[in-house]
Parts: structure tokens; C-alpha cells; sequence
């Protein structure tokens, strides 16, 4: 099957060191290929359109320059503050689709904010268009300060609604995402599907490799905590440093790898600083995952602990148990479904500081129940979590939609 992979706002897959996102745009572009698609990427960078058919070379579409009236109008826009409506920009990537695209029998499309030029393509093309739902958009911009308002939200959210009932199926990378795109947009349960993202650890680490399954060494002294993620303040930094700062003055030898980089850094390091936990916490800076792999797996519990965030399930605990660690999450009406309470990990309510206090505790107090949680933790991520059966089941999905339209 001839697949396009779409980003309108792209995600850079060209530069090391991937970001998430990144790193999941190449792992399921490659299964796919693996599996014997042929699949190629148009991807929207820098206001130019690139190309890749393996994601090491990319060419540049060509499209006819910009006309004076879009000029003029985008001037205008800028002049006097309209709201914007990414128009133009949708054309453009419509345009492009059709130059490089014609033939393909599907597109596939990781969904942006007012992104919607895929869905104008697929319609001129005649072929089906799947989105693929990573996250609640808005979401996102409100936690990062940028959510839209008035005129430009209103209009926003009837250009989203618009596209998003353009598609002919959507994949919502963790089932919280699912129960939030149909409740936002209205969209039909039966055309959405969950697939869980994978983890490229659960090939890159074996279990001799894993702490919790070298067997007759006695406890270490000091238990470690391993999080790696972002440092918004969703991501629960400001309600586990706390719990950390009074475990160890409770006589708890802990400590904690903080693996990552960018927003809400400087906050974190002065927030330890403040705690007086300089000596437990140590920044390890933003890491790839051959760099953090061997971290994670001698370490002795992974943590991920969301707090004001609308969906728990994130790649950071698929990455936690292919290393043979058990976790503490935040979580709630059934969430995150790839961690089992009590068989894999402690699931918590997010931004109850007791709560997490007391997984804290439990575990850290508890070599065997860290052992049994980690080693299960692996043998679920070995049957479940490799991206290839991660890309196996997008690849059900795509061809069911595909024949469904042929038809």
C-alpha cells in the first residue's frame, strides 16, 4: 500500500537529538516500511515542504511562488490583527500533496492546530485520510500560555470541528485521548481507534541488562528515581520535589535523574535549591535513548506524575517498563490503561501529594514489590510496547479504511 505521511506543522525528523514527538513520527514511518508499505513523508518545516521517502534525504516540493493577493492579504492580517485562519498555508500543503502524493491510496496524518491542508488533498485525490491523535491541542496551547480567545478561539475551533470530521477514521495514540477527541468534536465513537504508542527500549535493552532481573545481589542503599519528560509544570515536578525533600528527611535515602530540557528547567533547579536537594536531585540534560537507557535500567523506580493534565498515559512509562522499572503515575478513571495498579505500578490521583507520598514510600521501603512490579512491568512492554506492534496495528487500521473506500 502507497501511504503518505503527513505533518503540516511539521515536526523536525531531520535533526538529532529527536524530540518525542520526532521519535515517533520515525519509528512508526519505519515500521510501516519494515512491514512493506511504501510510505513517504511531506512534511511542512521552516515555510518550506519537504519531501523524505526514508528520512534521510529530503527534497524540497516546488510550488508556484506566493501571488500578490495572498501577499497582500497576509500583510493586511498582520497589519490590523485579524484573526488568522491558516488559509494559505492549508492551500499550500493541499497543493504539494497533490504534486508528490497522486497515486497514493491513503494519507496519514499526525493532526495539527488549524492544520488542514491534508484534508483538502485527500477530497481533490479521492482517497480516504486518517488523523492520527496525539493530544489534546488546546490543551497544550492553554499550557503553555497560548491558548486563543474570543473571535480567534471561536473560529479556531469551526476550522478544527471542519477538519476533523473530514477524516474517514481517527487513531488516538492512548485511550484518554480517544474520550476527549469525541467529546470535543463530536465525532463518531465507532471511527475512532486506540493504539498505544511503543517504546524502542524494549529492543535496545535486554533483561540481563535490567537491575530488577540480576538475581542475588542484596538491596542497594540508595533507591533511585528516574523521570524523563519535559518541565512544565503539568508534568508534576512541583508536587514530587516536595514529596522527595520529605521522604528524605523522613530517613529515606532516595534519589532522583531528572532526564530532560527546555520550559520550566530553571524553575525546577531553583525549586531543589530551595528544598536544600541539590545533593539528591541531579539534571542530566536532554538525552537520547541510547544515552538514558542504561540510566533507566539500573535504576529502581520510574516516575511520572502529572498533575492538571488531561491524559496520564505517557511514552515516558512505556519507556519505564521496557527498562524493568515499576512506576508510580498519575491517573485516574482507568488511566493510564498501560500501567496495572498493583501488578506493574502505583497509580495515584494527580496532584495529591499524600498520595504520591505514600506510593513513594511503599515502594521505596519495598525491594521485592519493586522487583516483581519491574520484572512484569518488562515482560509486558516485550508482548505489548515495541513499535513494531505498535506500526502492525496502524497497519490493520489502514488497510480496513483503504478497502472500506475502494469499494
Amino acid at each position: 500500500m502507497k501511504i503518505g505521511y503527513l505533518l503540516q506543522q511539521g515536526i523536525d525528523t531531520r535533526q538529532r537529538p529527536f524530540t518525542g514527538p520526532s521519535n515517533h513520527v520515525r519509528h512508526v514511518f519505519l515500521e510501516l516500511q519494515r512491514q512493506g508499505h511504501q510510505v513517504r513523508l511531506l512534511n511542512g518545516l521552516n515555510e518550506q515542504i519537504w519531501q523524505s521517502d526514508d528520512l534521510e534525504t529530503y527534497t524540497a516540493v516546488s510550488l508556484p511562488p506566493r501571488s500578490p493577493f495572498e501577499r497582500a492579504t497576509r500583510r493586511a492580517q498582520s497589519l490590523l490583527r485579524l484573526p488568522y485562519v491558516n488559509y494559505f498555508e492549508s492551500q499550500r500543503f493541499a497543493a504539494a500533496c497533490q504534486t508528490v502524493l497522486t497515486g497514493f491510496d491513503l494519507f496519514y496524518e499526525r493532526k495539527s492546530w488549524i492544520g488542514y491542508g491534508g484534508g483538502y488533498a485527500a477530497q481533490r485525490l479521492g482517497i480516504p485520510l486518517i488523523l492520527e491523535e496525539n493530544g489534546d491541542s488546546l490543551a497544550d496551547l492553554a499550557a503553555k500560555g497560548i491558548a486563543p480567545t474570543g473571535l480567534q478561539l471561536h473560529l479556531s475551533l469551526w476550522l478544527m470541528r471542519r477538519a476533523m470530521h473530514r477524516a474517514a477514521h481517527v487513531i488516538a495514540s492512548g485511550e484518554g485521548w480517544r474520550r476527549l477527541f469525541i467529546a470535543r468534536w463530536g465525532y463518531d465513537p465507532q471511527r475512532v481507534t486506540t493504539i498505544e504508542n511503543g517504546t524502542e527500549l524494549v529492543n535496545m535493552l535486554t533483561r540481563a541488562q535490567l537491575y530488577h532481573f540480576q538475581e542475588g545481589g542484596a538491596p542497594r542503599e540508595v533507591v533511585t528515581l528516574a523521570y524523563v519528560g519535559g518541565f512544565y509544570a503539568w508534568h508534576g515536578l512541583p508536587a514530587l520535589l516536595p514529596v522527595l525533600a520529605r521522604a528524605i528527611a523522613a530517613g529515606r535515602p532516595l534519589r532522583l535523574l531528572l532526564i530532560g530540557s527546555g520550559d520550566g528547567l530553571a524553575q525546577a533547579q531553583e525549586m531543589v535549591r530551595e528544598l536544600g536537594l541539590e545533593t539528591a536531585v541531579s539534571f542530566l540534560g536532554h538525552l537520547n535513548p541510547t544515552a538514558y537507557a542504561p540510566i533507566l535500567a539500573q535504576a529502581d523506580i520510574g516516575v511520572s506524575p502529572y498533575c492538571g493534565w488531561p491524559e496520564y498515559s505517557g511514552l515516558k512509562i512505556l519507556d519505564y517498563k521496557a527498562a524493568g522499572l515499576p512506576t508510580i503515575a498519575s491517573g485516574l478513571d482507568g488511566m493510564p490503561p498501560t500501567l496495572r495498579h498493583e501488578q506493574t505500578g502505583l497509580i495515584v490521583p494527580p496532584c495529591d501529594e499524600d498520595a504520591l507520598s505514600h506510593a513513594l514510600l511503599r515502594l521505596s521501603d519495598d525491594a521485592d514489590l519493586r522487583r516483581r512490579m519491574g520484572q512484569q512491568a518488562r515482560l509486558e512492554a516485550e508482548t505489548m510496547h515495541g513499535w513494531e506492534h505498535t506500526a502492525a496495528r496502524i497497519a490493520e487500521v489502514v488497510q480496513k479504511i483503504a478497502c472500506r473506500d475502494s469499494v
